[in-house]
């Protein structure tokens, strides 16, 4: 048998076998000891370095592990089972491996080729439109709350005999938290009038020493509330009361309250049995087309002098959309058929809508509005006559009855401003007309206010603003500057209003220049204090007004 097959067959390996050779990079043993031990793997160091390729497997003593990953500080192998303990040695074959580098990359593209590929840059600010959303009025959750307020006023004429008048009050608050459910509020003032005077001044009765605004305990459960004592509000639409009110949650929505109890002298607040008042009230707070609502209408009597006197059912919403607020008001009062107020039967006493709105920087607003006076008898036995009526020429007749009736007071006003960074452009403009009076007034004004002027320090206000009506007739500028100083503890400011007035009953025209001057002082956090000070000076009268506040709110 000839011997070239198996020498050609060996040949042929030994080719296979120095191709293979070639072609592998020369191998390194690489020595590894384990480091680590955790969740079935083991950690073992030091890693094959960058450029360093391993095999797949690790040799520790005299078994093979299963590489799982590796970097240039690290090999991961698994254990499968077997165990291994910290500074077991063993080793892995290691070969040389190309690494890219900026040398071997291609050369990246020129800045030029790039040349109108990208977009202008765009701030998010520029793209993005905020959307308004009213918060309501602020809310104190503090379980107990206290000020006290003092404030002074003085008015001194410098031309003519009228004597100063003067006036120094001491207002005190509280709102304390006796439990979770239990309440005191309360809200009185102390206050003395100076004057040389005084005694031979009308009004004496509408100024008491003290005066109680608010004292009552109230309960405020999960879904009953109720209150007792002098409440400020007896409901939605009446004041003060001294008596109680009781509501009740139905549902998640829905409200029902009653209320009763005697009122207040309506001249100095003072308690009084004369008048006895009730009613109930429906309340809703929820939504309508996304939009928070709330509403009430409002069912109210009242007995005077041992008859029944007022009669009133008031309904009133308020709601607020993306785009601002809707409100609404309409009251229809019932009257005794021989009333002295030449009154119907049946009347509608007010009606009035508002709307406000936001698009942007822009703001508008409108609101209307149509009432009649509040006549009942409680208030005719304490008014003069014809207060809250138009009297009737009738000739020596100085009774209650001589009322024309029919009274109405209408009122229009348009408002618009244009908010920027910095600056603020507001004007609006009224009408006011009174049916079986002459009564009328019409105004307009605009106003420009610049913030931020001078790093943020100054601010500038202009404005202009123009009426004319059944008594006077006026136009005026105005001009002012402030400052917010020491991070805004301190607030100044300084003005000056020159304006033009003539008088319906005097054919002549008035020159009046009003200056001023404002100062408010953040002490500390919980006391302020305010003054300002008024000059007016004209051909008619030249009159100075002070007055200073200070405030003190304790924290509990």
């Amino acid at each position: 048998m000839s011997a070239w097959p198996w020498r050609a067959g060996l040949a042929l390996a030994l080719i296979l076998w120095a191709h293979d050779a070639l072609a592998r990079a020369p191998r390194e043993r690489l020595g590894l000891t384990v480091t680590e031990l955790a969740g079935g793997r083991a950690y073992l160091a030091p890693g094959p370095g960058r450029g360093v390729r391993i095999e797949k497997e690790v040799q520790i003593g005299r078994r093979r592990y299963r590489v799982l990953s590796f970097t240039a500080k690290r090999v991961v192998v698994e254990l499968a089972g077997r165990r291994l303990a910290r500074g077991d040695r063993g080793f892995v074959w290691a070969s040389p491996e190309e690494v890219k580098t900026f040398a071997t990359r291609p050369k990246p593209p020129s800045a030029r080729a790039f040349e109108g590929k990208w977009r202008e840059p765009v701030r998010p600010a520029e793209t993005q439109t905020t959307k308004y959303v009213p918060l309501g009025a602020p809310k104190d959750s503090r379980r107990h709350r206290a000020a006290l307020v003092l404030d002074h006023a003085l008015t001194q004429p410098l031309s003519g005999d009228t004597p100063a008048i003067a006036r120094t009050r001491l207002r005190a608050l509280l709102h304390a938290e006796l439990t979770r459910a239990l309440a005191v509020d309360a809200d009185a003032v102390v206050e003395r009038w100076h004057a040389d005077d005084l005694d031979t001044r009308r009004g004496g009765a509408s100024r008491p020493l003290i005066s109680v605004r608010q004292l009552e305990l109230s309960y405020r459960g999960e879904r009953l509330q109720a209150a007792v004592g002098r409440l400020r509000y007896a409901a939605t639409t009446i004041g003060m009361l001294d008596g109680a009110r009781a509501s009740a949650r139905v549902g998640e929505s829905f409200g029902i309250a009653a209320f009763g109890g005697v009122a207040p002298d309506p001249l100095d607040t003072s308690p009084s049995a004369e008048t006895s008042r009730f009613g109930a009230e429906l309340l809703y707070a929820g939504e309508l087309a996304r939009a928070p609502l709330r509403a009430s209408l409002t069912a109210q009597g009242s007995r005077f002098s041992g008859q029944l006197d007022e009669r009133r059912l008031t309904a009133i919403a308020e709601s607020y959309p993306a785009f601002g607020r809707i409100g609404g008001r309409a009251e229809l009062s019932a009257f005794d058929r021989d009333n002295p107020w030449n009154a119907r039967p049946l009347e509608l006493t007010a009606l009035g809508g508002d709307v406000s709105f936001r698009v942007d920087s822009l703001r508008f607003g409108v609101a209307v509005d149509a009432r009649r006076p509040e006549r009942s008898y409680w208030l005719a036995a304490a008014l003069p006559s014809g207060y809250f009526c138009t009297p009737a020429v009738v000739a020596g007749s100085t009774t209650r009855e001589s009322c024309t009736g029919g009274d109405l007071r209408t009122m229009g006003l348009v408002t618009a401003a244009w908010e920027g960074e910095y600056w603020t452009l507001d004007a609006g403009a009224s009408a006011v007309s009174t049916r079986r009076a002459s009564a009328e007034q019409a105004s307009a004004f605009v106003n420009l206010r610049r913030r931020d002027l001078f790093g943020g320090v100054l601010r500038f206000d202009a404005g202009a603003s123009a009426s004319s009506g059944s008594l006077i007739d006026s136009a005026a500028l105005n001009v002012g500057i402030g400052a917010g100083l020491l991070e805004d503890t301190i607030d100044a400011s300084v003005y000056y209003r020159p304006s033009v007035l003539r008088y319906e009953a005097n054919a002549g025209t008035l020159f009046e220049h009003g200056a001023g001057a404002r100062l408010w002082w953040a002490l500390s956090g919980s006391v302020d204090a305010s003054v300002a000070g008024d000059v007016v000076t004209s051909e008619d009268v030249d009159v100075v007004f002070v007055q200073g506040a200070l405030a003190w709110r304790p924290r509990f």
